[in-house]
């Protein structure tokens, strides 16, 4: 299930019992598990587009590692994860960029990730 920074906040119920893992910015949900500014970006194809309802995720702060590990609650082998992730991949679809004219157009249109150090290319 997915939830706005604003219901994992910090004074929130769920703010106490789940992670906040996004490749935006974030505010107020720093209570918990908080990892930001993943990349590639769910925008660019990276592997949180292709997270889906159901998928147990596993977080290895110490490794610096977040992955896929189930589908609809059941745990898989790697072998099994990579071939429901192709599959994903297979069917993934950008969405049309929010912003159709002006300087947000621009920006979205030309902002670099934040991997690579958020320049405007």
């Amino acid at each position: 299930m997915f939830y706005t920074s604003e219901a994992i906040s910090s004074d929130s119920e769920l703010g106490k019992s789940i992670a906040l893992i996004t490749d935006g910015r974030f505010s107020g949900a720093s209570t918990g598990p908080v990892i930001g500014h993943c990349s590639p970006e769910a925008a660019d194809g990276g592997p949180i587009a292709l997270v889906e309802e159901g998928d147990l995720i596993e977080i290895d702060v110490t490794e610096r590692k977040l992955n896929i590990i189930g589908v609809d609650g059941v745990r898989k082998t790697p072998e099994e994860i990579e071939e429901i992730l192709a599959r994903r991949r297979e069917n993934w679809k950008p969405r049309p960029h929010k912003y159709q004219k002006g300087v947000l157009r621009l920006f979205s249109q030309h902002a670099a990730s934040p991997m690579k150090g958020a320049y405007l290319e």
